[in-house]
């Protein structure tokens, strides 16, 4: 353990910054200090670390290794350290296919594996774990940003998990909640997940085995390959077979929002009335996000191109309306509405085409944002609003911003728009308890809200990290102001 812990100090500050999966590249590191390990195999290791950084808090990432071998050629993080008194070289144990498959088999025997700090680690797996899983060969998936996959013929989905965080992982909780419990056949069902249960301190999820999911691409790639093989000013009259996938894309969105809110015996996951303090919390965020968002767009008029800088200046020129449809949320509180489990981060990317429908993919919330935001009860149309914003996104991204293409362009998201809330009001009209407010305007009023609160979002990232963008979802607040304001 002493040579691993040398290397670890020693040779990871200068590698990690160089992982795909390292999500903190643009904080200096201080240091990197063994956490805790547990063998797998005569060459592996489950290895945890602590890294500090420069400023700011510590993070732990979890850096499976393995000792090199004869024909396993070093990849993107290889270490030199001492094994058996003799020089080798530690490598990501995920470019070993010999270690995959010691993975896969512990997984099936239920292996438990004692630290080297007192802890254990545990290969938990449940009912949907195959009886052939020992035969399907491992392959490493390539480009992923922030996690680890490896695929086993087509059978399972290995996702290691890089960045920890203390706790069961919301992907695993809500996986195991609509596989077994909820019975909800369109998300990857969860076949078993690694738990490390430390000397002190909760269990933690290391990784989630999924059943795999055979598909033709996610969402987003779908939507913009249509739009990109068709006449820019024809998308919406070309369309008729997407428009149809959407409206069974909303009839999913709603019966996963029905699975969500089906157990009231499960504190968890039951469904809870929507409090005139839910309503007017949510309505105060958006409010506050609204200021600091023209705040933030009005220090940087002066550096804004003319093309930018026009929709820009509407922004900030109708603060206040934004102000009071952001207060539209607190019509929430007299419609006797149920706050559930939601999504959290629902996009187009976020889902699977299959042959039997779209299949939802990672519960995990918004990146970067605390885990107990993500397992926050919220009203269903979060997530509503959240798809909308794509399909705005995914015209956007792919039509020229000029001509009849506009014109086209905006007739396509209306007209997808609402095939989607069609099905998914259709589906969530069907849950047990009410998800959706009751009048149609206080419906339009609330969803727009949430739009509001999406392109907001969207408004400060974009200038934060691609200026190029920012015109997507300054248009989306431009159309969302000329929508009207129904009176119920």
């Amino acid at each position: 353990m002493a040579a691993l812990e040398r290397a670890v100090s020693g040779e990871l500050p200068a590698l990690l910054p160089r992982q795909r999966w390292f999500g903190d590249k643009g904080r200096p590191i201080g240091a990197v200090a063994l956490r805790d390990c547990a063998a797998l195999g005569a060459r592996g290791w489950l290895v945890l670390v602590d890294v500090a950084f420069a400023a700011g808090p510590d993070q732990t990432y979890a850096v499976p290794l393995v000792l090199g071998r004869e024909g396993l050629a070093p990849g993107a993080l290889s270490m030199a350290l001492e094994a058996a008194g003799a020089p080798a070289l530690a490598l990501d144990a995920f470019d070993d296919p010999e270690f995959c498959r010691e993975l896969l088999g512990a997984f099936e025997r239920r292996v438990t594996v004692p630290t080297c700090r007192d802890g254990v680690v545990r290969f938990v797996r449940t009912e949907r774990f195959p009886a052939d899983a020992a035969a399907h060969a491992p392959r490493r998936l390539t480009g992923e940003q922030s996690n680890t996959s490896v695929i086993y013929g087509a059978s399972l989905v290995f996702k290691a998990i890089r960045r920890i965080r203390p706790g069961i992982a919301i992907d695993c909780e809500v996986g195991a909640f609509l596989t077994s419990r909820a019975r909800f056949a369109h998300v990857p069902p969860l076949a078993g997940a690694i738990e490390y249960a430390p000397a002190s301190g909760p269990v933690t999820t290391l990784g989630v085995l999924q059943g795999y999911v055979a598909n033709h691409g996610d969402g987003w790639s779908w939507v913009t390959a249509h739009l990109k093989n068709l006449p820019p000013e024809r998308v919406d009259a070309l369309s008729d077979d997407v428009f149809r996938e959407l409206r069974g894309l909303g009839a999913i969105t709603g019966e996963l929002h029905r699975a969500l809110a089906c157990d009231p015996g499960d504190a968890d996951f039951s469904p809870e009335p929507i409090a005139a303090a839910d309503a007017a919390a949510w309505s105060a965020r958006v409010v506050d996000d609204v200021g600091h968002t023209c705040e933030r767009v009005r220090g940087r008029l002066s550096t804004l191109p003319p093309e930018l800088a026009a929709g820009a200046r509407t922004l900030v020129a109708n603060e206040a309306e934004l102000v009071a449809r952001a207060r539209d949320l607190e019509i929430l509180g007299g419609q006797r509405g149920m706050k559930i489990r939601v999504h959290g981060d629902y996009h187009l990317g976020q889902t699977l085409r299959t042959d039997g429908g779209f299949v939802v993919l990672d519960f995990e919330g918004e990146p970067g944002r605390p885990a107990a935001d993500a397992r926050r009860k919220q009203c269903a149309l979060v997530d509503v609003a959240g798809m909308l914003r794509s399909l705005d996104y995914a015209v956007q991204a792919t039509l020229p911003p000029s001509g009849a293409a506009v014109e086209a362009g905006e007739r396509w998201v209306g007209h997808a728009s609402a095939t989607f809330l069609d099905g998914y009001r259709e589906a969530a009209a069907r849950a047990a308890v009410p998800l959706l407010p009751a009048s149609p305007a206080a419906f339009a009023r609330v969803l727009a809200a949430f739009e509001l609160d999406k392109a907001l979002y969207e408004v400060r990232y974009e200038l934060d990290n691609r200026p190029a963008w920012l015109a997507v979802p300054l248009r989306g607040l431009g159309r969302l102001l000329a929508r009207e304001r129904l009176v119920s």
